[in-house]
């Protein structure tokens, strides 16, 4: 890797404008990023090609960031420079300028697009006051999921406050945040499966969740859910589905790719929990443990109440029984 040159020691957090801090608080929060997710995230506002091609050329030759090849694309990294540059500033974590194995790329990449496409959706949304969002690997048998956002929202739905017209607050993560009144904080732990885990090592990490979960003191005026999201299709999400209701019993939705991107021209949205087909049918992204289609809105779906109940032990023997159960009870009562 070059030396950093005389000119970018020079350069420090004061001097830096705007946009290029935010394109480092950014790679900071996600170690790893696509790079059209990672214009998405710098550019929220319209900006033409060419001036983000241009940009993104002189943060490389400053080593503020650096590219990293993938399949199809590139992604990026934190740069020596930019990694220095925040650690002078006094960021508590500092993402790795090591470029990440190989191995481990595809699953970051595709839990930042997740994060990412969450981050766009919920710009739209004015009852939303920000979000935080921050990459966590998974390490072994340590309980902690791949992704964490933390969603401000006005409990009554109402337009909330906003402190940047981007909704960025990263401060919503701090374990000692405490919401203003009128707010609340949802806090989702993305799991995302590439069917690497068999369903001994599932188990396992359920009861680790679970231990985990007992033993933590949860930040006021927050409620947690999980989200499980497999690319191997339904057959995989049963046996996590399996594994959880056993071992972990906690609030959590579940979903697959493909129905993420269900109608949507290969764009996630996860904040709009159902896709309207050509043919008619209606289609739920998520659902939780017994079946029941969820909403990742607050306010959808009467979920103030349903996410503070305590999980009871699921009787059905698959998610796809569950999912079938609840579709018949919902038609009844609509015949009643």
């Amino acid at each position: 890797m070059p030396p950093t040159t005389r000119s970018q020691r020079r350069s420090t957090w004061a001097k830096l404008g705007e946009r290029t801090r935010l394109l480092l608080q950014r790679l900071n929060d996600c170690i790893l990023l696509d790079e059209n997710d990672l214009c998405t995230l710098v550019w929220p506002e319209a900006v033409s090609r060419q001036a983000r091609a241009e940009r993104l050329r002189r943060w490389q030759a400053d080593q503020t960031i650096q590219p990293i090849a993938i399949p199809g694309g590139r992604s990026y990294q934190l740069g020596r420079n930019g990694a220095r540059l925040l650690r002078e500033a006094g960021f508590p974590r500092i993402a790795p300028v090591r470029p990440v194995a190989e191995r481990v790329r595809s699953g970051l990449l595709l839990a930042n697009q997740f994060g990412v496409a969450l981050t766009d959706d919920i710009q739209r949304d004015l009852g939303i006051s920000g979000m935080g969002w921050m990459i966590r690997p998974f390490s072994g048998s340590d309980a902690r999921g791949d992704g964490l956002a933390a969603i401000g929202y006005d409990l009554d739905g109402l337009p909330a406050q906003r402190t940047r017209p981007d909704a960025y607050a990263p401060e919503y993560l701090g374990a000692d945040y405490t919401p203003p009144p009128g707010i609340g904080i949802m806090r989702l732990v993305v799991e995302i499966d590439s069917g690497s885990e068999d369903a001994r090592q599932l188990a396992q990490r359920a009861r680790n969740w679970r231990t985990r979960w007992d033993q933590t003191s949860w930040p006021p005026a927050t409620h947690t859910i999980f989200l499980w999201i497999t690319d191997k299709g339904w057959p995989r999400l049963e046996t996590i589905w399996s594994a959880w209701t056993q071992y972990a019993l906690l609030p959590a939705f579940f979903t697959t790719v493909e129905t993420l991107t269900l109608g949507t021209g290969g764009r996630w949205h996860p904040w709009n929990p159902r896709r309207h087909m050509p043919d008619g049918r209606s289609v739920w992204v998520w659902h939780d443990m017994e079946g029941r289609p969820r909403s990742l809105r607050p306010w959808d779906l009467d979920e103030g109440v349903l996410r503070f109940e305590q999980p009871r032990p699921v009787q059905a023997r698959s998610l796809g029984e569950s999912v079938e159960h609840q579709c018949s009870v919902e038609s009844k009562r609509y015949i009643q």
